[in-house]
């Protein structure tokens, strides 16, 4: 009973990120040949409609917030920026309509973006009723060490970025879709990531420091999270990220979505323990997937019940007052029709022990008792907890 489907997903997101960068490329065609219609915007003379390549853009050293280089109400449009360092700076009330960034750096001390929009919505085409733009802002290969408060990051498009140590405050992060990104050290504060995306994304470090709540709808999605070094260390790092996820889609009350990444969470989480608990791990796991996978049960059930024919078969069987044994000395003379027909007495034996329910014309000898009472306890717990994982689905 999977509720996120990511092979799915994965195939969404692909479309839709190609569409959104078609219609920012369109946006930006129109926008470059009507610029006399921008009336609501006032753009910068310095960047807009530029393309700036290898500009340092703020102070160098490592300086506090109070010395930092103050870019303040401007409006930045259809500006492409590559190769260029931004360091120790701090955007205030500004705009950024449609602007690319290409190997960006914004480090040193860091850059902090606060109360800027990355996206216009309003349409400038007419007719505008009810039509929205949603042209956004798209960084490729950026390094970035910043603090985002109290921004509007709608739309926008993160492909192969290193996001260190960032912090997103009261940020709209509606519909943001992160490509191939590594984000760590990351914590996101009271945002909005209704629709946000990541796709092949290596994650660790990532929390929710909300003092109200982040929200998260039915189409915010978090693909499977890459795994590179495959140490102890990561699995733990890796483990923690899913927790956090599944916990604010809980929080969200999206039980299905929490399910489902807190089934990842255990999974990821069994690889980082000692053996012993590693085992009852697995055991956890392959009877009903953490509570999460009932069919798991029903798949445990019928893999017992083959294993055990098997095995009163070996150990022996009463079968119409003849007692069936197969070992070495009876494979000399293996007859396959004979094996099928008494194998299928013996499934027959071992599925009305297993479910408890009788019924069966061969009964087990003396030396199979035994099994046959290790059967019925395994029996009655797998189907105790196949019913207790359904009964979880379908409360929730």
């Amino acid at each position: 009973m999977a509720y996120v489907n990511f092979k799915e997903e994965n195939y969404k997101l692909k479309i839709q990120l190609e569409k959104r960068k078609k219609n920012n490329e369109k946006n930006y065609s129109y926008i470059t040949k009507h610029k006399k219609e921008m009336t609501d915007y006032n753009p910068d003379s310095r960047y807009s409609y530029e393309i700036i390549e290898n500009e340092f853009i703020g102070k160098k050293g490592l300086l506090d917030e109070k010395d930092y280089y103050n870019i303040s109400n401007k409006d930045i449009i259809c500006a492409s920026f590559k190769d260029c360092t931004f360091a120790n700076t701090k955007f205030i009330n500004c705009r950024m309509i449609g602007c690319k960034f290409y190997d960006c750096k914004f480090i040193l001390g860091g850059v902090i973006f606060e109360n800027c929009i990355f996206i216009m919505e309003d349409n400038i085409k007419s007719p505008s009723l009810n039509n929205t733009t949603n042209y956004s802002c798209e960084f490729y290969n950026c390094e970035f060490y910043s603090k985002f408060k109290n921004c509007d990051l709608s739309y926008s498009i993160f492909e192969n970025c290193l996001i260190k140590n960032t912090s997103f405050e009261i940020c709209m992060m509606k519909s943001m879709i992160a490509n191939k990104c590594e984000l760590n050290e990351i914590k996101i504060s009271d945002s909005d990531l209704s629709g946000f995306k990541t796709h092949k994304c290596y994650i660790l470090d990532f929390e929710f420091d909300d003092k109200y709540k982040t929200k998260l709808d039915e189409k915010t999605f978090f693909d499977k999270l890459v795994e590179i070094k495959k140490s102890r260390e990561e699995y733990e790092g890796l483990y923690l990220t899913y927790q956090a996820i599944a916990n604010k889609f809980k929080e969200n009350t999206l039980d299905n979505n929490f399910g489902e990444y807190y089934y990842l969470c255990k999974k990821i989480q069994s690889k980082t323990l000692d053996p012993l608990p590693r085992i009852g791990s697995f055991l956890y796991r392959v009877s009903c997937g953490y509570g999460e996978r009932p069919f798991n049960a029903l798949f445990m059930g019928i893999f017992l019940i083959a294993v055990f024919a098997l095995l009163y078969l070996i150990v022996g069987l009463d079968i119409d007052n003849n007692y069936v044994i197969y070992n070495l000395e009876t494979l000399k003379h293996f007859n396959f029709i004979g094996f099928i027909e008494d194998y299928n007495e013996s499934l027959a034996l071992s599925s009305g022990i297993f479910l408890g329910v009788g019924g069966y014309s061969c009964e087990p000898v003396q030396i199979s008792l035994m099994l046959s009472n290790i059967e019925m306890i395994l029996g009655t717990v797998t189907v105790g907890v196949g019913i207790g994982a359904i009964v979880r689905k379908i409360i929730r």
